[in-house]
């Protein structure tokens, strides 16, 4: 189980609190556990049929000179859904890229006030990109396009691109909050 705080991973027993920041650490439960789980499915069915897609595309052109009309969309786009599904795993596991050399040398103090102030900006940021997803569908919502995919309208599969950007700003404004409340008790 992983800290949800700092994303430190105790190995073996599972402690009260996390060692690296001291955060209580619970078992997820009920909707928590419910999302964690859909996730890991909806990530690992979808890396799946990416891989097969690709694999039967090669086997169709090279022993029978076709292929599936309009597979390398298809593919293109189940690239954007392992992508975002695994922004929404990162920030959930705390492994998304940061800098923290400032954040190495900083006071325990100072530390917590940089994770808020980091929160927030990244919790703006992210809704930001989450409200400028949405637009996007909807422009091609309207705009009515389709891949040659079973006429699919490609809005549908844009849709991960919103929910994407949702998880996460969800998962840094969890953070923030925590990271807030840390800052007010430590304090």
């Amino acid at each position: 189980m992983r800290c949800p705080s700092c994303g430190h991973d105790p190995s073996g027993k599972t402690p009260e609190a996390c060692p690296a920041c001291g955060e209580p650490l619970r078992p997820e439960s009920g909707p928590g556990r419910i999302i964690t789980l859909t996730e890991d499915i909806a990530i690992s069915i979808m890396l799946c049929a990416m891989v097969l897609m690709v694999l039967l595309q090669i086997v169709l052109r090279n022993f029978l000179a076709t292929g599936i009309t309009g597979g390398a969309e298809i593919v293109r786009h189940m690239v954007l859904w392992v992508a975002f599904l695994g922004a929404g795993l990162a920030a959930r596991e705390g492994k998304h890229i940061r800098i923290d050399v400032a954040y190495r040398v900083l006071p325990q103090g100072l530390k917590r006030l940089a994770e808020v102030v980091t929160g927030i900006f990244t919790t703006t940021v992210c809704a930001i990109l989450l409200y400028a997803s949405c637009q996007f569908v909807a422009m091609d919502y309207s705009s009515g396009t389709v891949i040659a995919f079973h006429d699919m309208p490609v809005w549908i599969l844009e849709l991960v691109i919103p929910f994407g950007y949702l998880a996460v700003t969800l998962r840094y404004a969890r953070q923030c909050v925590r990271s807030f409340l840390s800052l007010v008790r430590g304090a």
